[in-house]
C-alpha cells in the first residue's frame, strides 16, 4: 500500500476508533492522541496535556521490552485520572520500529465501556430494540423451556398493518406492538411476548384451562378503545390453545397465521374463537385415523426411470386421500398432520407396512423387484422407531432391504443431523438405500453431506422447471451433478415434463428421471401395468432434437451476469451480492486469458474474506428488520464458509491434479445457491410485510 495514503487515511482512523490511543517517544511524553482519550482522561484537547504517560499509568512498566505475546493482548493497570481519581483499564502497547526507543502506540479499554457494551449486546440478543419486547429468538427459547415442563396455554398471533400513507419503519411497529401486547397480557397468568416479526406479535400465555372468552373481547376493546392507535392501523388476530407435550412454535405460528381475523370483522370474538377450537385439530386427526382405517389414505406411486433407456428403475411412494366420492383431497391440506402426535406413529408404521405390501405385490405381478423410496419425517430416525420396526416389515415379506429407499430432505438433515447420521448408519449397514430429497434448496453442504451414508441425491424441480430460459438454473444443475458424482451418489432429477429438459440433464450424466414427462403419479395397480408395458419398450432413447443450447457450460467457465431474480430490494446487500459475482467474474476472466497466472490458495482466500465481511453485514441488516429466518439463515452461512474451507482443503491437498474449470463451477454454484436457494427470501418477507 501506498505510504503516503495510509498516512492520510491515519486521523479518521484514530478518531473511528472505540479504543482510547495515544502515541509516545522514548522519554513517555505523549506526543498525540485521539478524541477518545482526551474524553477517557478528562483533557478539553491535546494542548492542555502536560504530563506524561507514567503520571498517568504509575504502575506500568513502558520501559522493559515486552514479549511478542504479550503485544497481542490487554494487560489490566491503574488509570490516574488528572483530577486524582482512579480507576482499572485495560491497555496493549504496541512499539513503533525496531529499535528499543522508538515510539509506542498506547490502545486503552475501559472496561467499564465494555462492559456497557457487553449488557448492550446480551440486550439485543434477547430483546427488540424498537418495541422493547423479547426478539424471536429469546420468545422460541422461552417456549421451548415451557415444553420441557410439558406446560400448556394458549397463545395470541397478531399482525399489525400501517398503510402505506403512512411513514412506517421498524420503530413505528414496534410501538404498535408494544400498545397491542399491553392489551393481550393476561394480568394474572404468566405470559411471553415477543415480536416474531417486523409486523408480528406472538403472545404465549400459560394456563391449566381455555382462554376465558370475556378475556379476549375485553383485550380486543381495549385495543379499539386505545387513542395511540390510529384508526387507519389494520390490527389482525388470532387464538389458539397449545399443548407444550404435543406442539411446536412453528406449527402454532403456522396456523395462527393461517386463522387470522380482523379486528373489526363482524362477530369477530365467534370467528376467533371458532378457529382457534383444538377440538377442529382434533376432529381432523379423527378423520384422518377414520380415513387411513378405511383405506381412503393410499400411496400413489411416480415412476423413475433411466435416462438412458426410460426403463422404470423404481418409484416414489406419493399419500394421496381419496374420498369414497373419488375426489382427490390435495396433500397441502393434510400432510402435515402426518408427522403429528399419536397418529403420526400410526400412520409411520401403517407406511412402512404398505411399502412392504407394495413391494411384494410388484415383484409378484411384473416378476422382478422394484424399488419403492419412501420419504421418513426427521423425529422418527432412531432404532426403536424406524430401524427395528422397518426390518420387521420387510422380514415378513422376505423382502431384500436394498429394495426400500428411505428419503430425507435437506431440512431433515439440518433438524436432527446426529440422530439422523446414526440411523442412517444403522440402514446402511442393513442394506437400505437412502437418498436426499430436494437437493439444491436447503443448505446442506456437500462436506456435510459426505456424513452421512446416501446413495442418491434428487435435484430439487425448482432448478428443472426453466432449464430453458434460465442459464443459472443450468448452472447450477450441472454443479449439483458433477459434485454429487465427486461423492459418489447417483442422481435422480425431478419434475422433469419436457423432452428439452431430459435431453439436458442426460447430458450432464444425470442418470435417473422422475416427472410427468415418464408418468404422472399412479395408484399401485396402474403402476404394476405401467411397469409391465414398459418392458417391452425398453432401449436406447433420444429425448430430444431440440436440445437446450449452450451446453458447453459443462465444459468451459462463464460469468455469472446479475439477474433481478436476484434481487432483496435491499441496497446494501444487493450491492454486496454484485461485488461478489464481479470477483467471481474476474477469476474467470483472469483464468480464460492465462490460466496459469491464477492462484488457487488466493482466490480462496478472497473469495473467502468477502464473503466473511458481507455475511456480517447481512445478518445484522436481518436482526434489525426482526426478519423471521435469521437463526436459520445465520446457520446457513456457517454452513457455507464450512463447506468454502473445506472444498479449499481438498483442492490444496493435490494441486497438480485439480481442473481449475471444477473450482470456478464449485465457487459460482455456491455464490449461486446462496443467492437463489435464501436471499431472495427477503424480497418476499419484505413483500409479504406488507400484506395481511
Amino acid at each position: 500500500m501506498d505510504e503516503s495514503l495510509l498516512q492520510n487515511a491515519a486521523p479518521a482512523i484514530l478518531e473511528a476508533s472505540s479504543e482510547a490511543i495515544l502515541t509516545i517517544d522514548a522519554k513517555g511524553t505523549i506526543k498525540g492522541c485521539n478524541k477518545q482519550f482526551l474524553l477517557l482522561a478528562g483533557f478539553e484537547s491535546e494542548d492542555t496535556i502536560s504530563c506524561t504517560i507514567q503520571d498517568l499509568f504509575p504502575e506500568f512498566d513502558f520501559v522493559s521490552p515486552r514479549h511478542d505475546n504479550d503485544i497481542a493482548t490487554f494487560s489490566p493497570t491503574k488509570f490516574t485520572k488528572p483530577d486524582g481519581t482512579s480507576s482499572l483499564v485495560l491497555i496493549k502497547v504496541i512499539p513503533i520500529g525496531k529499535a528499543g526507543d522508538s515510539f509506542k502506540t498506547i490502545l486503552i479499554q475501559d472496561p467499564e465501556i465494555i462492559r456497557r457494551i457487553i449488557d448492550h449486546l446480551d440486550y439485543i440478543d434477547c430483546y427488540d430494540v424498537a418495541s422493547g419486547l423479547l426478539n424471536r429468538h429469546k420468545g422460541t427459547l422461552e417456549f421451548g423451556q415451557l415444553q420441557t415442563r410439558a406446560m400448556k396455554g394458549g397463545a395470541f398471533f397478531v399482525k399489525a398493518q400501517i398503510p402505506s400513507t403512512v411513514d412506517t419503519d421498524d420503530r413505528e411497529y414496534g410501538e404498535v406492538l408494544k400498545r397491542v401486547s399491553n392489551h393481550l397480557k393476561p394480568s394474572a397468568q404468566q405470559a411471553i411476548i415477543c415480536r416474531y416479526s417486523i409486523s408480528e406479535l406472538l403472545v404465549i400465555c400459560v394456563s391449566e384451562v381455555p382462554c376465558n372468552i370475556d378475556i379476549l373481547r375485553d383485550a380486543i376493546d381495549k385495543i379499539k378503545s386505545d387513542p395511540h392507535l390510529d384508526d387507519a392501523i389494520s390490527i389482525w388476530l388470532a387464538y389458539q390453545e397449545w399443548n407444550g407435550a404435543d406442539d411446536d412454535l412453528n406449527s402454532i405460528v403456522h396456523n395462527l397465521r393461517h386463522h387470522l381475523v380482523e379486528m373489526y370483522t363482524p362477530n369477530v370474538l365467534e370467528k376467533i374463537k371458532e378457529q382457534s377450537s383444538p377440538s377442529l385439530r382434533n376432529i381432523f386427526l379423527q378423520n384422518l385415523n377414520e380415513a387411513l382405517d378405511s383405506n381412503q389414505l393410499q400411496f400413489y406411486i411416480q415412476p423413475q426411470v433411466s435416462s438412458e433407456s426410460n426403463h422404470v428403475i423404481g418409484g416414489e411412494l406419493l399419500i394421496r386421500w381419496v374420498q369414497p366420492n373419488g375426489q382427490i383431497i390435495p396433500p397441502s391440506q393434510f400432510v402435515d398432520f402426518l408427522e403429528y402426535g399419536d397418529f403420526g406413529r400410526t400412520f409411520l408404521h401403517w407406511s412402512m407396512e404398505r411399502s412392504a405390501e407394495l413391494l411384494a405385490q410388484i415383484k409378484k405381478e411384473c416378476g422382478r423387484w422394484i424399488p419403492l423410496s419412501l420419504n421418513v419425517a426427521s423425529n422418527y430416525f432412531s432404532k426403536e422407531v424406524l430401524v427395528d420396526p422397518l426390518v420387521q416389515c420387510m422380514d415378513k415379506y422376505d423382502i431384500p432391504y436394498e429394495n426400500l429407499e428411505i428419503e430425507i430432505t435437506e431440512r431433515v438433515l439440518a433438524e436432527n443431523p446426529k440422530d439422523v447420521m446414526h440411523t442412517l448408519q444403522m440402514l446402511h449397514h442393513k442394506g437400505f438405500k437412502a437418498a436426499i430429497d430436494d437437493f439444491g434448496t436447503g443448505y446442506s453442504s456437500l462436506s456435510y453431506l459426505r456424513k452421512f451414508s446416501l446413495d442418491r441425491l434428487k435435484i430439487d424441480r425448482v432448478f428443472v422447471t426453466n432449464l430453458a430460459e434460465n442459464e443459472e438454473d443450468r448452472l447450477i444443475a450441472v454443479a449439483i451433478a458433477s459434485l454429487a458424482h465427486v461423492l459418489g451418489l447417483e442422481i435422480v432429477a425431478e419434475g422433469v415434463e419436457e423432452n428439452a429438459q431430459a435431453a439436458f440433464l442426460n447430458s450432464i450424466g444425470c442418470e435417473y428421471f422422475q416427472g410427468f414427462l415418464t408418468g404422472k403419479p399412479m395408484p399401485a395397480d396402474q403402476f404394476i401395468s405401467f411397469c409391465i408395458e414398459n418392458e417391452k419398450n425398453v432401449g436406447p432413447v433420444k429425448w430430444s432434437n431440440n436440445q437446450i443450447e449452450d451446453l458447453k457450460l459443462s465444459h468451459r467457465p462463464r460469468k455469472v451476469n446479475w439477474k433481478k431474480s436476484f434481487s432483496t430490494d435491499i441496497v446494501s446487500v444487493d450491492n454486496e451480492h454484485r461485488d461478489l459475482i464481479d470477483l467471481l467474474n474476474k477469476a474467470t476472466e483472469t483464468y480464460l486469458n492465462d490460466p496459469l497466472s491464477l492462484d488457487l490458495e488466493d482466490t480462496f482466500d478472497l473469495i473467502g474474506a468477502e464473503t466473511l465481511k458481507h455475511f456480517d453485514h447481512e445478518e445484522n441488516v436481518m436482526r434489525n428488520m426482526a426478519y423471521p429466518r435469521y437463526e436459520t439463515h445465520r446457520d446457513k452461512h456457517k454452513w457455507l464458509i464450512a463447506d468454502l474451507s473445506k472444498r479449499k482443503a481438498e483442492i490444496l491437498s493435490d494441486p497438480e491434479g485439480t481442473n481449475f474449470d471444477e473450482v470456478l463451477r464449485y465457487l459460482k454454484y455456491w455464490l449461486l445457491r446462496h443467492l437463489i436457494s435464501e436471499d431472495t427470501h427477503l424480497l418476499r418477507y419484505l413483500n409479504k410485510a406488507n400484506t395481511p
